[in-house]
């Protein structure tokens, strides 16, 4: 982990990025008739079914009761249309998202009929990353970790995955892509004996010098963290706001 910079565990490269912010999509998908819902739930379920899973898991659920409730949570979060309920005034996204997966589990012993994979819902794209070989050891508790650190790892992890993401873009509209590739070597891939790679290897990789390695590292970090508190200023009311969720963000990753 390259700690006060970023993390990523497994950085997704699938199709349907967004080159938005998380609260843009927040506000797209809360009208079910709109043009976007679809897409824009679909990004939202990507984004934050690892979080609920893992949350529901180490509530002491059994890693299919848990898959079955995550993909119950998220159908009713359609069904009942819970978004509507969203203010960027009233606090976080993701508190507003805990606190549902918290009454839905609270809910879930008093209903006599529960959904069971949907319920007849339309499946979304995103519920298919359910599957076994998806949800496997990568997702157990961490001994001694509580449900809210369980999903506040997992929520930060997400978070700094798809800032990453944006960087990628920004970075090729702005014909900077040396700028990503530097920044991605640097951090994601190895050199001969697993050590993470040198300026110097970087540099005879992508046949430049050693002073633009450092040149575009810099800057591309630069960008990074640039967009990381506008992902951030986009879903919390104030600038203290941001500056204490980068705090959570990185207290979350290191414990």
């Amino acid at each position: 982990m390259a700690k006060g910079f970023f993390y990523s565990s497994n950085l997704p490269a699938g199709p349907g990025r967004f080159q938005t912010t998380a609260w843009t999509v927040v506000l797209t998908a809360k009208d079910p008739n709109g043009q976007d819902f679809q897409t824009s739930m679909e990004y939202l379920i990507q984004t934050y079914w690892k979080p609920v899973y893992l949350f529901i898991r180490s509530k002491g659920k059994s890693h299919d009761a848990a898959k079955d409730l995550t993909q119950e949570f998220f159908a009713l979060f359609l069904e009942k249309e819970f978004l509507k309920k969203v203010d960027r005034e009233k606090g976080r996204f993701r508190t507003f998202l805990l606190t549902a997966v918290t009454r839905f589990l609270l809910n879930t012993h008093a209903r006599n009929t529960a959904l069971k994979r949907g319920g007849g819902l339309k499946p979304l794209q995103s519920l298919d990353a359910l599957k076994d070989e998806e949800v496997g050891t990568g997702y157990e508790p961490t001994q001694g970790e509580t449900p809210e650190e369980a999903f506040n790892r997992h929520w930060a992890q997400a978070l700094l995955e798809r800032v990453f993401e944006r960087l990628e873009d920004v970075c090729k509209k702005e014909g900077k892509e040396m700028y990503y590739e530097v920044l991605r070597r640097q951090f994601f891939e190895s050199a001969p004996g697993g050590r993470r790679p040198s300026y110097k290897d970087i540099g005879d990789d992508l046949k430049i010098s050693e002073v633009d390695v450092t040149n575009y590292l810099h800057r591309a970090k630069k960008i990074y963290k640039d967009l990381l508190r506008e992902e951030i200023r986009s879903y919390v009311a104030s600038d203290e706001d941001v500056d204490q969720e980068i705090r959570d963000l990185w207290r979350c990753l290191a414990e």
